[in-house]
């Protein structure tokens, strides 16, 4: 009769071969809904574009399946959009330069140790969304060690893999005056990252098997040192410390939730946030010329209305149709969390 390990290792590899089985099926699935994501962009234009240049981005992305390809991939993909990149690990609280492009020594940047808690990592950390400012508000050392961009602005992405930040993107414009980042084409690239390392870490994780073992195993770094990114770096910060979500942004999101229901409206809070985001992503100069004439319902009804359409069909006949999360996400992503810069059309 087998023993425990033995048995333990055939429910591990019988685990492993479904896992296997299903990581084709949701490659493909994740890659139909980028292709989707990008349909609004796509439309009309001629070969060339830089629209055809985040496409083959985000799929040289997908075409990889370690780790430390994917964040290479990124990299590479988010110096098409800017003149300088850096990718930053982070461990524990702090961000590691892991590699660069554009500078005069990408090398360089791996020397470079940043506070997550202050500038604007601690910003961006805090919000969990990419956050644009003037370079010398990211880090004022570093700033001086590689030089002020022309344009003296950054723009600074968290990657994020189940809900836990586990790496950041440095982006701008290089030394040219005249050079711009494309920053909605940086935002996808680096939300598809992170969801493609999702779905692999969740493939690596093994289940509840895997999880079981790894009790036994020696315990592993936070994230692995910036010089090697390794399988189990980002898998390792998605099993950190939870960051507090942001309070409620409309008052009709339940506070009191049976636990049963959690995970439905999880994944409606979730859902929501991707059609939201997306909205904004694809119509950024209406949003601020909404905020400062207070409409922004009038300048995007259409768009609101088809997103809401398809969060109701999903998640309004479920529990988490007592909680307007979408009503939620609209105003806190295109409003800045203030209701009346929707405008008196926005319905009540």
């Amino acid at each position: 009769m087998a023993g425990p390990k033995e048995i333990q290792q055939i429910i591990e590899n019988a685990v492993g071969e479904v896992f296997d089985s299903q990581l084709a099926k949701l490659r493909a699935k994740v890659i139909e809904k980028v292709l989707a994501d990008l349909e609004p962009v796509l439309s009309g234009r001629p070969t060339g574009t830089p629209t055809d240049q985040l496409n083959s981005a985000v799929g040289s992305v997908y075409d990889v399946s370690s780790q430390a390809e994917i964040l290479g991939a990124l990299l590479d993909g988010a110096s098409k959009f800017s003149g300088r990149a850096v990718l930053f690990v982070v461990r524990g609280g702090e961000a590691k330069g892991w590699r660069a492009r554009g500078f005069d020594d990408d090398n360089a940047v791996k020397a470079v140790t940043l506070d997550t808690g202050k500038g604007l990592l601690g910003r961006a950390m805090q919000d969990r969304m990419p956050v644009a400012a003037a370079a010398a508000e990211f880090d004022s050392q570093f700033t001086q060690d590689f030089g002020n961009p022309g344009d003296g602005n950054a723009l600074v992405l968290p990657l994020v893999v189940k809900d836990k930040i586990a790496a950041f993107i440095y982006a701008d414009a290089g030394m040219d005056s005249h050079s711009k980042i494309d920053a909605s084409a940086l935002q996808l690239l680096v939300r598809d990252a992170g969801l493609w390392l999702e779905l692999l870490t969740l493939r690596k994780s093994g289940g509840a098997v895997a999880s079981t073992a790894a009790e036994h195993s020696p315990a592993e770094p936070m994230i692995a040192p910036p010089e090697k990114v390794t399988e189990s770096s980002i898998a390792a910060v998605a099993a950190a410390a939870p960051i507090p979500e942001p309070p409620p942004t409309h008052p009709s999101v339940p506070v009191n939730i049976p636990p049963e229901d959690e995970e439905v409206h999880k994944k409606a809070r979730r859902f929501a946030k991707l059609l939201v985001d997306e909205i904004k992503l694809y119509n950024q100069a209406k949003v601020n010329e909404g905020r400062q004439n207070r409409d922004v319902f009038d300048r995007l009804r259409e768009d609101i209305e088809k997103s809401r359409a398809t969060y109701d069909k999903r998640y309004g006949h479920t529990p988490a149709a007592a909680g307007d999360y979408f009503t939620a996400e609209v105003i806190r992503v295109l409003a800045d969390n203030d209701r009346s810069l929707m405008g008196d059309a926005f319905p009540q």
